[in-house]
């Protein structure tokens, strides 16, 4: 029988759903919070969706290793 490898790495790492559900809640408690309102809460949500997308793809560069800072590696 062979063995089988595991990449720790790839498995930690959250999924896009997990990483978008996360900032959908965070962005409808901070309209709840702030505009006490649930109405506000959803708009939060809505209006949070770009940038919750920008740093989706910026953490997913990262956790891939692609660097674009230009800077060489040691």
């Amino acid at each position: 029988m062979g063995q089988v490898e595991h990449n720790v790495a790839k498995m930690s790492r959250p999924s896009a759903l997990v990483f978008f559900s996360i900032g959908a809640v965070v962005d409808f408690v901070f309209g709840l919070v702030r505009w006490h309102s649930i109405l506000a809460g959803i708009v939060g949500i809505v209006c949070g969706l770009p940038l919750t997308g920008l740093l989706y793809l910026g953490f997913r560069a990262s956790w891939n290793g692609d660097d674009d800072s230009g800077a060489q590696g040691s």
